[in-house]
């Protein structure tokens, strides 16, 4: 499994931080400096927390349930791509 450099830690953290409040990205979260998962955080009871994973070609986000859910070679293509997801940025339902 790929690590993620310091680097790219930083680069999560200001595009998490340059988000608008309400963003369905909610936080992320990762253990050491070098790590091989980073936990990506939304408030909406269907998707909690999503493994967010290094691979040859860039990232992938994985569901709760550990399912590809999108790839991209970059994280801000990734980001983009899971907010082009219909009906994902829509306010919960009671």
């Amino acid at each position: 499994m790929l690590l993620f450099s310091p680097e790219e830690i930083e680069e999560i953290d200001r595009l998490w931080r340059s988000l608008p409040a309400g963003h369905m990205w909610t936080g992320w979260a990762a253990v050491g400096q070098s790590p091989a998962t980073v936990w990506i955080y939304r408030s909406r009871a269907h998707w909690r927390r999503f493994p967010l994973t290094r691979t040859e070609a860039g990232y992938a986000l994985s569901d709760d349930a550990g399912r590809l859910f999108r790839q991209a070679a970059s994280l801000e293509e990734l980001l983009r791509a899971v907010e082009a997801v219909p009906g994902l940025a829509d306010p919960p339902q009671d």
